[in-house]
């Protein structure tokens, strides 16, 4: 069932979603299917620092697959900086500096 869920909603993202996206040079990336059938995903490029990126993703992203997947539960969308670059600014100036 989740691997056909998963299917589904990445077709959803590549024919409805990422079109959009890239056309303002970002796109998305599932990240998880949790419990409860909570969709995680991830906004790259652009997008993920956007100041429109909340509306995106409840007009667009969230309502795209809600309407094409009616199993999805919450959809969450992570914007901003990653955790991955995070963790890495926080090692480079936590160096040594002799």
């Amino acid at each position: 069932m989740k691997e056909l869920l998963e299917q589904d909603i990445e077709a959803v993202l590549d024919e409805r979603v990422r079109p959009l996206l890239r056309a303002h040079n970002g796109d998305v990336e599932l990240t998880e299917i949790g419990e409860g059938r909570v969709v995680r995903l991830r906004l790259l490029g652009a997008c993920a620092a956007c100041m429109g990126a909340e509306r995106t993703v409840n007009d667009v992203i969230a309502a795209s697959l809600r309407e094409a997947c009616p199993a999805v539960g919450d959809v969450r969308v992570e914007t901003g900086v990653s955790r991955e670059l995070i963790d890495e600014a926080l090692r480079f100036l936590k160096r040594d500096r002799r």
